[in-house]
């Protein structure tokens, strides 16, 4: 007897030890190797594989350290947890690169003025104690240093944006760069530090943006990452032959063009030839003189009277999510987009020979257009002929080497300076002493293909301009997607567009819409007669068939 008890406390020790063997074993693989249940719609709670690219790419090691209070308010209480599990799948696919400290600034006092120094601020909270509202400071602020190069998160109140906020840090510190993106000035078009200054300030977290103004430019600099075009209303050719060279060299360019004047106070419209629309037509893109109007809209808001109204709008193009393209990064995410008074675009496939084409998005197939005699009242009904109902093309993306507009053609002479610097320059050559006594002379060649390029051209620039990008978050989206797929990649594109939660309904003809009327107003009414019918002829058949018996 005791030796069967001595036995079976030797197989029960063993099998603990067994089993702790196991889970050990586990553990250690779960490190490296991790399953997660994550059934958001967007994923929130797992990293991206544009993060996971980033942290597979360290080199070196990174530093976090998270500045966060113990004392939060309790509806805070889940935000140290969230933000734990994230760094801790961060520094799985780091491998090693990544460094992460949490601190809580109360345990030094000195460390008051060190993060106020460094820009993580102390961040006021309503908390509720004893059915009393008090005030509370805390941190939740986080810095991510490399080397010398430092980054801040100032505060992190929920973690919506926190993958792409820190994806996009540590990409920032770990450069070498900060990438120039420059924006086409020119006389009556929108301004950069007006019309354009909300794209502006979303540009400056990650890029350095600056106006070109190539009537005082030699060339379009070479440390110009990217050049934005807004819908220019008087180019020479001497300019346009410059944007051509950039391009040429390898220069990437979104082009947003309108080939509509538009009045929005009064709501009028006339057409506008674009100074670009020749050279756009060499590259094979042609701005029609239209404007789209769309079942799927947006709501616009007009002043009436003494009040305000907000109706829905033809002319303001919501974008489907069915009429994204799926095979590109920068618009395969996204759910909506809003384009006002747009034009539509066409393909010309005999200039295009060799050009990868890639159709960005299309209004629905309940779209039409107008032409010369634009009505763009709100109050308007429109009933379109079904026949001119189609998708129309209103973004397209263009990769390849492109043949110069200017090839075969002479060089746009240089523009005469103002007296002014005609003064100074004469100054200057009277001073200047040749070389061999001799005046050299000059001249300019002429790039006529470029290397592997991009461009982009929309039929619209209203959409990035005043409040569009703020308003309408899929334009802003958009936009900083189209800039990162020209310098970056696609490293934060696919964090950026999880962002993007707008739902539009899908626009549907009015034939279906008048069969759904009739199905709400009277199908469960007649599933009921119908029911009951059913009910009624099979009681009868049994009766029969009892009273046969």
């Amino acid at each position: 007897m005791s030796l069967k008890k001595v036995r079976y406390g030797t197989n029960y020790i063993a099998l603990i030890v067994i089993l702790a063997a196991i889970l050990g074993v586990i553990n250690v693989l779960s490190y490296r190797h991790f399953l997660r249940a994550d059934l958001t719609e967007n994923k929130q709670y797992t990293i991206s594989e544009s993060t996971k690219k980033v942290l597979a790419g360290l080199d070196d090691i990174v530093n976090i350290k998270v500045y966060f209070s113990k004392k939060l308010p309790p509806y805070l209480t889940t935000l140290t947890d969230q933000v734990q599990d994230l760094l801790e799948e961060y520094r799985t696919y780091a491998k090693g690169n990544l460094n992460i400290e949490f601190v809580d600034p109360a345990s030094d006092p000195a460390m008051e003025q060190r993060l106020r120094f460094m820009g993580i601020p102390q961040v006021r909270l309503n908390v509720i104690e004893r059915d009393q509202a008090q005030f509370t400071n805390v941190y939740l602020g986080m810095a991510i240093l490399y080397g010398d190069n430092k980054e801040v998160i100032p505060a992190i109140t929920d973690t919506s944006n926190f993958e792409y906020d820190l994806t996009s840090k540590i990409l920032r510190v770990t450069s070498t760069e900060i990438k120039t993106i420059g924006f086409l000035s020119t006389p009556g078009g929108p301004d950069l530090n007006n019309q354009l200054k909300n794209i502006q300030s979303i540009l400056q977290d990650h890029y350095s943006p600056r106006a070109i103004d190539l009537k005082k430019e030699e060339k379009i600099p070479a440390d110009v990452a990217a050049l934005v075009v807004v819908s220019p209303r008087e180019l020479s050719e001497r300019e346009k032959f410059l944007i051509d060279q950039y391009i040429m060299a390898g220069g990437k360019v979104l082009f947003f063009i309108d080939t509509i004047a538009m009045d929005e106070r009064r709501l009028s419209a006339t057409p506008l030839k674009s100074p670009l629309a020749d050279m756009l037509e060499h590259y094979g893109i042609k701005v029609i003189n239209e404007l789209v109007l769309d079942r799927s809209n947006a709501n616009a808001s007009f002043q009436s009277g003494l009040f305000t109204i907000s109706v829905p709008y033809p002319f303001w193009v919501k974008i489907a999510r069915e009429n994204f393209a799926r095979d590109l990064p920068i618009v395969n995410q996204l759910e909506s987009m809003v384009l006002p008074w747009a034009s539509p675009l066409e393909i010309l496939q005999d200039k295009t020979t060799g050009i990868k084409i890639h159709e960005l998005f299309k209004s629905t197939k309940y779209s039409w257009t107008q032409k010369d005699l634009f009505d763009l009242s709100p109050k308007e009904q429109y009933f379109p002929p079904p026949q001119e109902m189609k998708e129309r093309l209103l973004g397209v993306a263009l990769s390849g080497k492109f043949k110069s507009f200017f090839a075969g053609k002479k060089v746009p002479p240089k523009e005469e300076p103002k007296k002014e610097e005609q003064e100074q320059n004469k100054t200057k050559a009277n001073n200047a002493t040749p070389r061999d006594g001799t005046q050299e002379k000059s001249s300019e060649p002429i790039i006529t293909e470029s290397p592997d390029t991009k461009l982009i051209v929309v039929g619209n620039s209203r959409f990035i301009t005043e409040s569009f990008p703020a308003e309408f978050d899929g334009n802003r989206i958009f936009f900083l997607n189209a800039i990162d797929w020209f310098t970056i990649g696609d490293y934060l594109i696919g964090i950026r567009s999880r962002e993007s939660t707008d739902r539009p309904l899908r626009v549907i003809s009015e034939e279906a819409k008048t069969a759904l009327r009739f199905i709400n107003m009277f199908g469960v009414s007649i599933l009921v007669g119908l029911f009951g019918l059913s009910r009624f002829y099979i009681r009868r058949r049994r009766k029969r068939r009892g009273i046969n018996i």
